[in-house]
């Protein structure tokens, strides 16, 4: 996220509970292979693999073309040991494009790289964009696959 407008966006009020209700969503690896319909069995997989920091590399996308999802919405979930990576990207290279991610405050000021290595094996993940709280993760990736939108029980880093 270098050379961006950086904001916190403040933690909210945690919601009582869970909603309920499952979004239709795609889950893809990090080369796009596997794009199955996420379920509640799925989900609920999902969800104690990252409370359990298993590792995991995959894509959270509304469109079952992933080409299509990666140019408009997706979520993004990264995991190497207790080393946890996600963003929301909305509009992919349209003008109002923005990433919301978790974000570490130790390193907001920092470009430094994480030790994590990403699925595609490439990509650049830096220490600002990392967390360490696998419960918290999980509410957010949960909350993001029943609403299409962001846990607001987390503070998140958005870059315009």
């Amino acid at each position: 996220m270098l050379n961006q407008k950086e904001t916190i966006i403040p933690k909210g009020e945690v919601p009582e509970k869970m909603p309920s209700d499952l979004q239709v969503l795609y889950t893809f690896d990090a080369f796009g292979h596997d794009g199955e319909r996420l379920t509640e069995e799925t989900l609920k997989k999902l969800v104690k693999r990252i409370r359990k920091s298993k590792n995991i590399s995959i894509f959270l996308c509304p469109n079952s073309d992933i080409e299509t999802a990666l140019q408009e919405e997706y979520m993004n979930l990264e995991i190497n040991g207790d080393w946890i990576f996600f963003q929301y990207v909305v509009y992919n290279g349209a003008p109002d494009y923005c990433i919301y991610s978790c974000f570490d405050p130790d390193y907001l000021n920092s470009e430094e790289e994480s030790p994590m290595i990403p699925g595609d094996g490439q990509s650049i993940i830096l220490k600002k964009c990392t967390m360490h709280d696998p419960d918290l993760a999980a509410n957010c990736i949960e909350y993001y696959a029943r609403t299409r939108q962001l846990y607001p029980g987390m503070a998140w880093l958005k870059a315009e």
